[in-house]
């Protein structure tokens, strides 16, 4: 049986013919135009979805790369600067060994303690080294100078905090190292609720005053702090300010931690001075928070009262026993007994060696000052024990301490101090080589993680260029065959469909 095709039904099949072959060759000019295969999501949905994941992870890597060429040279400087250290204290023990022989005489140990005042001063520009207008040894207090010379030694004024940055995904390193593990010491002890504001901030305090906190369910208090309070008293304050916010101690024991227990949220937790005060400030609660909001380190000081168990962030100081010399005096001090700073301090001074044990004017480690002007009291540790390196007495990282003994021991012609340094001065590098040792560790891997991340963008930009490019080679080959099919179904078509005023009037 023989069917009758219409004109129409061979216009719609040869127009659908049309459009197809148009739309391809549109497709194939924009992929050789713009050389990409995917520019809308319905090009390729699983492409794209592929694509996108990949222009992340590049981004990443090279986030991560700005990151490292961007803040390598502090780890850089901080080498060269702990090198600069060394050289001073290998020249220090040169000294003293000298003017320990048969031929040097008061006069050539005056000479001596010259050069190591310069060697002090050298050593004091290196561990207030500034890179990028800050201090690479001052922990986080990056604006402060870390170290200082006063009369009764080095006081480090700097925290415990390392600067770090982020190289990897959740891989953060520190690209410092605070002047407490290098180059002095700081015995950092934990917040307690009886700490007095006065010791806060490295004994600057925190000033009386007006603080307001506003809850995330917009309910306001005005906080007030007297002169003379303690953390207990401000926590207690706010909360009892009828607020929902609850404060305490944070985990670390560094600072404050405000709770909101807000049901209903309309704001972020707000903590803000009153009229123009710092009170809040000095607190390290001041900002604005779409949650909790966790205070800053408020770096306290050391009181005779500080427990030892308190000490070095709250992991605690276990002490060992020591040995001062002083003169013709000497003794080995036993801790055994001690539980407070104060009982060591006590221990040091009832053991009759005429010397004055204290806490330094930072309020960060011990100090042990002969009476005798004419003598200089030494500390040293015993056998591996490292106590009074982590007192600040003397000896490992405290290398500042142990130059400036060395310099007094020269001036006053005291034989006896000048040997018992030298364990100190070798202490002293050994610490500072470890300290290299850290660093160049830390360099090393954040130089192999810049590897990583370049390949990484290789690879993955090789990737991307498979997923989302166009095959010119084949677009164009396409594009032809395209054109050629256009081509002969118009003139197919002008062929058929020849109408004329007779197929109208049948």
């Amino acid at each position: 049986m023989v069917q009758r095709v219409t004109n129409q039904s061979i216009q719609n099949t040869v127009l659908n013919n049309i459009f197809r072959i148009t739309e391809g060759l549109a497709k194939s000019q924009t992929e050789i135009s713009s050389g990409k295969r995917i520019l809308k999501p319905s090009d390729d949905p699983a492409g794209l979805r592929n694509s996108l994941a990949l222009r992340t992870g590049i981004r990443k890597s090279t986030q991560f790369i700005r990151n490292i060429d961007n803040n390598k040279i502090f780890i850089q400087s901080t080498d060269s600067a702990l090198q600069s250290v060394g050289l001073g204290m290998t020249r220090a023990k040169e000294l003293a060994i000298s003017e320990l022989g048969g031929t040097s005489t008061q006069q050539t140990r005056q000479f001596a303690a010259l050069e190591i005042g310069q060697v002090i001063s050298q050593t004091l520009e290196a561990a207030n080294t500034q890179v990028k207008d800050q201090f690479i040894f001052g922990g986080t207090l990056t604006r402060t100078a870390p170290f200082e010379l006063s009369a009764s030694g080095a006081i480090y004024k700097g925290n415990t905090e390392a600067f770090t940055i982020e190289i990897a995904q959740n891989t953060n390193v520190g690209l410092t190292i605070p002047g407490s593990d290098a180059l002095g010491t700081d015995l950092n002890p934990s917040l307690t609720v009886s700490t007095p504001l006065a010791n806060l901030n490295g004994g600057s305090g925190v000033p009386a005053g007006q603080l307001s906190i506003t809850d995330r369910a917009g309910n306001s208090a005005t906080i007030t702090v007297s002169a003379g309070a303690t953390l207990g008293t401000v926590i207690s304050s706010i909360n009892s300010a009828g607020i929902n916010v609850t404060a305490a101690l944070d985990s670390s024991g560094k600072g404050l931690a405000l709770t909101d227990t807000s049901s209903v949220i309309t704001q972020a937790l707000t903590v803000e001075e009153v009229s123009g005060g710092t009170t809040g400030t000095a607190l390290g609660i001041v900002g604005q928070r779409d949650g909790n909001l966790s205070g800053t380190d408020l770096n306290p000081q050391v009181t005779n009262a500080t427990l030892l168990a308190d000490l070095n962030d709250g992991a605690g100081l276990v002490l060992s026993d020591i040995s001062i010399l002083n003169g013709a005096a000497s003794a080995t001090i036993s801790f055994s007994t001690a539980t407070t700073i104060g009982d060591a301090l006590n221990l040091i001074n009832g053991a009759g060696l005429n010397v004055t044990a204290a806490i330094n004017s930072a309020g960060n480690g011990l100090k042990v000052l002969s009476n005798d002007s004419t003598t200089v009291a030494v500390v040293n540790d015993i056998g591996v024990g490292t106590t009074a390196e982590n007192l600040g007495l003397g000896g490992g990282r405290n290398v500042l301490d142990t130059l400036t003994t060395l310099k007094l021991a020269l001036e006053n012609n005291d034989t006896g101090a000048i040997l018992a340094t030298l364990e100190n001065l070798d202490r002293g590098l050994d610490s500072v080589n470890e300290s290299r040792a850290f660093s160049g560790s830390t360099l090393r891997q954040i130089e192999s993680t810049d590897f990583i991340h370049d390949q990484d963008i290789v690879d993955q930009s090789e990737q991307l260029s498979n997923t989302e490019d166009a095959d010119v080679i084949q677009s164009a080959s396409d594009l032809a065959a395209l054109e050629l099919a256009l081509n002969a179904t118009l003139s197919t078509t002008a062929r058929i469909l020849q109408p004329s005023l007779l197929d109208f009037l049948r």
